[in-house]
């Protein structure tokens, strides 16, 4: 009877469970690839980053309350100045955006990759985990930084409290893709 109700109980909550659907998401155009765990949403518009005003693609999925984002911010130039203020506009804006803190913030390095997924080198990034609210709720935020050339980077996991493990893969599949030939 225990290990019949045991399997009901399993049954049920595999049914409640949100779905992850797996897939890499490469956008050559914008020099990235990633896992995201269901069929992307796109859009491009103008953000004011800093004191700039750049064009900002974003593309994501969710899966129930939580979003799964990757943005590219084209930035004026590559300079080493132009890279670290976007980098930190992006950073602050984020945290504005949920009214939140940081509660940590590390480095880490980015795998460069070439289009057929070979390791080519790798950029310096941060990783963030921030606690805020978002329309009134609180939300949990785990979010990484980075440049390179004349883009800025963010890619963030956003909800009210995004699983570990989810969070990770996502996290953690964050590729630079080198310029072809």
């Amino acid at each position: 009877m225990r290990l019949a109700t045991a399997a009901l109980a399993a049954t049920l909550l595999a049914g409640c469970a949100p779905e992850y659907n797996w897939r890499e998401i490469r956008s050559a155009e914008l020099g990235y690839l990633v896992m995201l765990p269901g069929k992307p949403a796109s859009m491009t518009r103008r953000i004011l980053l800093g004191e700039s005003e750049v064009s900002m693609t974003m593309q994501g999925a969710r899966v129930d309350e939580t979003s799964f984002t990757v943005a590219v911010a084209a930035l004026a130039d590559d300079r080493p100045a132009t890279r670290e203020k976007a980098a930190a506009a992006m950073r602050a804006g984020m945290l504005r955006n949920i009214a939140g803190s940081e509660q940590s913030s590390s480095s880490l390095e980015v795998p460069v990759v070439d289009a057929a997924g070979t390791r080519q080198g790798r950029e310096t990034a941060l990783r963030i985990e921030a606690r805020g609210k978002a329309q009134g709720k609180p939300v949990a935020m785990l979010a990484g930084f980075a440049t390179r050339g004349a883009r800025a980077y963010q890619w963030v996991v956003l909800g009210p409290q995004p699983d570990p493990e989810q969070a990770k893969v996502f996290l953690d599949s964050f590729r630079l893709l080198q310029a072809g030939p």
